[in-house]
């Protein structure tokens, strides 16, 4: 008897078919997306030379405890198979060849993988190469087995929060259940419904439990999904699902393999990919309180990690087999053993943004265990930058200032330096709205814990959509897609330009017949911010924002301006009176806050029993 470990997976469109497969063929080869067939010609290759297809054995060596692996193939035809080893320094290694004549169909052909517990034995990333040698011959399916019996049974509750986004919740649990090999597996989906758009005819399977919900946002859905997951007393460990991701699932049938096996218990932090770049790695993971260029520290910053991979390149594929030291993984595919949730309790009611963050910090600082980024587990997600959203500001400055009271790491001096400066440099380009969220954002969390206590979350929500609107001086329009020819030619700044653009705020306060009428354009990417000095004395400047395609058109409105910082100057002098009582009051009520008596009440599960 075996057990199937990983699967050889076959891409559900063409477009994909370089994340799977590498092939000799230079114009693609003849490959049935719908059945999972590849068909070749005589002497030609495909490979799993890929990132969903290679087997990445230090991985599965450090934390599981597998030892005897095989292939197992089924192909028909006469074929050739090879088994390459590469290495962090992507130097080849042949590990095994065999020929195999007159295969058919039903029957499976063996290859052996080196033992992975020999510490003596280079470990790196292990694929196959299979070339037909007869006029014709197809790859039929293949997996990587062993016969050694898992060390424990695990049962998954899959949790997925939506809110109105009925297309994607459906798609992604009709993907689940058409899997064959899960359907072997002992799991259970559970929908928290936010929105409550959602019926049980929608999802007539006994498998999968429809939960209306309130509209708590993520951190709400999430967490009811895990106390009615726990509650039951029946799943070993939970997987956190975002409804819009594009989902492969072969990454939830490895996980079942890696905590079968697993040594000792982890989180799994599943890779994030390019939804509109199928072939880029976004992140796998990504570490707190680092600069993501230098990885030098950097408080409020955050760092994603192996961002921005090219997937179709082996030197990339290599590149993932240097692990880093994760502190969180994003709720688009997160894996934990439901002992840890119990050990550390749910997530912040943050509402949305930075509770994965804070979630991920816990595991890593209160319980000492390790978060992995298994390469290959992953799911297509649309990327940050193509979020064109100021409200989200709002959310990132409140709930980044709160997890890291939590954490004791935040310092006055260096918060106040921190969020002055977002604040003037949104004053510098007229960004009034986002200065906006950043000011109410820190005049929230000045009122300590009872602002998550009593407050609704959804009538303060809707209260941040509409004050992320109020200023009239700014137009936004997204997808807006400019030549990059027309890229104006990047200029320094004089430092006297600095000092007068900074110390006016650019004409803030200045007298209004020292403006000028003109107008002036400010050209942004990842690279290079704009001369932000070439604002003074203007009334208008154009920001067109090449990483996200977005252009702005912002005008000058002093008293605005100049209300938002006399609001900041009183925030200063509140914040540096009560700083340290505030401080105690969140450190004080984060285990109130995530606590089981806390949620059975936030969620008002008493009332709905």
């Amino acid at each position: 008897m075996y057990y199937v470990v990983n699967r050889i997976n076959f891409p559900k469109t063409e477009d994909t078919f370089n994340l799977y497969f590498a092939s000799s063929k230079t114009e693609g080869i003849d490959v049935d997306c719908e059945t999972g067939k590849i068909a070749l010609a005589q002497n030609e290759i495909v490979s799993t030379n890929s990132y969903f297809n290679s087997f990445y054995e230090s991985y599965y060596a450090k934390y599981t405890n597998l030892n005897s692996l095989y292939y197992l193939l089924r192909l028909n035809g006469d074929f050739q198979v090879s088994v390459y080893r590469e290495g962090y320094e992507r130097e080849r290694e042949l590990l095994g060849q065999e020929t195999f004549k007159q295969c058919r169909m039903t029957d499976g052909v063996k290859i052996a993988l080196p033992t992975l517990q020999q510490s003596h034995t280079p470990q790196g990333r292990i694929y196959l190469e299979i070339q037909c040698l007869s006029d014709r011959g197809i790859f039929i399916e293949g997996a990587i087995v062993t016969e050694e019996q898992p060390v424990r049974n695990i049962s998954l509750a899959i949790i997925s929060c939506t809110f109105k986004k009925e297309a994607y919740i459906k798609n992604t649990v009709k993907t689940i259940f058409q899997d064959p090999l899960l359907a072997n597996k002992s799991w259970q989906i559970f929908v928290v419904d936010n929105g409550q758009t959602l019926n049980e005819d929608d999802f007539p399977d006994a498998k999968l439990q429809l939960i209306p919900n309130e509209n708590l946002g993520g951190s709400g859905g999430f967490t009811k999904g895990m106390v009615t997951a726990l509650q039951s007393d029946c799943y070993t460990h939970l997987l956190l699902m975002d409804d819009d991701i594009l989902l492969d699932t072969e990454a939830i049938y490895r996980l079942f393999g890696i905590y079968e096996y697993a040594k000792e218990d982890f989180a799994v932090a599943g890779s994030m990919l390019d939804l509109y770049k199928k072939h880029i790695l976004y992140e796998a993971g990504a570490a707190y309180d680092k600069d993501p260029q230098s990885f030098k520290k950097a408080p409020f910053r955050v760092a994603p990690l192996k961002h921005n991979l090219e997937l179709q390149k082996t030197e990339s594929l290599n590149l993932l087999l240097s692990e880093d030291d994760i502190d969180y993984g994003g709720f688009w595919f997160f894996a934990v053993p439901s002992q840890f949730v119990k050990e550390i309790g749910f997530l912040l009611p943050f509402f949305i943004k930075i509770d994965d963050m804070e979630f991920g910090l816990r595991i890593k600082r209160r319980l000492g265990k390790q978060i992995v980024a298994f390469p290959s587990i992953a799911a297509w997600h649309e990327p940050f930058y193509s979020k064109v959203i100021v409200w989200d500001g709002y959310y990132y400055t409140r709930n980044n200032l709160i997890a890291r009271t939590i954490y004791g790491t935040i310092k006055y001096t260096n918060t106040l330096f921190k969020f002055t400066q977002d604040l003037i440099y949104a004053l510098l380009i007229f960004e009034y709205n986002y200065a906006e969220m950043i000011v109410r954002a820190f005049e929230d969390y000045l009122q300590g814990p009872n602002l998550l206590k009593k407050n609704s979350p959804e009538k303060l929500h809707q209260e941040i959509v509409q004050l992320s609107k109020s200023y009239k001086t700014q137009t936004l329009q997204p997808n807006y897609y400019l030549d990059t020819e027309l890229s104006p030619p990047r200029t320094k700044a004089k430092i006297w330009q600095k000092l007068a653009s900074l110390l006016t705020i650019n004409g803030h306060l200045l007298p209004n017949f020292i403006h000028s009428d003109g107008e002036v354009m400010l050209w942004q990417n990842s690279a290079h911010a704009g001369t932000i000095s070439r604002v003074f004395r203007k009334k208008k400047v154009t920001i067109y924002r090449e990483e996200n395609s977005c252009l702005l058109q912002n005008e000058i409105d002093k008293p605005i301006g100049i209300n938002l910082i006399i609001r900041w100057l009183k925030i200063v002098i509140i914040s540096t009176r009560k700083w340290s009582a505030i401080v105690r009051e969140w450190k004080t009520a984060a285990p109130e806050l995530t606590s089981m008596s806390f949620w059975q009440q936030y969620l008002k599960l008493e009332e709905s029993k």
